[in-house]
């Protein structure tokens, strides 16, 4: 899904009640590789930290070419925030095309 088709947002009330990870623009450089960028929003209730993105990418068969994840940035979240991410395959023969994001994260009760 790209930013731009990203569903307009009143308020955070519309969303779950969860860490949401969203990816937006995908591209490939033959160059540069493959790239994934997106998007975590918290919108669990509470401050979160040590947030991290993890992907999954397939191929036209749905057997997983590559794993792997990354922080966000920033990597700590208060409540309502949203942080970015970027994944880079250099060695990816092609733009990323079917993928499975998740979020890994701990509550802030750092005081």
């Amino acid at each position: 899904m790209d930013i731009e088709t990203f569903p307009e947002i009143e308020n955070f009330q519309k969303l779950p009640k969860q860490v949401i990870v969203k990816a937006g623009a995908t591209s490939f450089d033959s160059k540069s590789g493959a790239r994934l960028q997106g998007i975590v929003i918290n919108n669990s209730g509470h401050a979160i930290r040590d947030i991290y993105v993890n992907i999954v990418v397939f191929d036209e068969k749905k057997i997983p070419q590559a794993n792997t994840c990354l922080p966000a940035e920033p990597s700590s979240l208060p409540q309502g925030a949203i942080a970015n991410f970027s994944f880079e395959f250099k060695n990816h023969p092609k733009a990323i095309e079917d993928y499975h994001l998740y979020t890994n994260w701990r509550i802030d009760d750092q005081d």
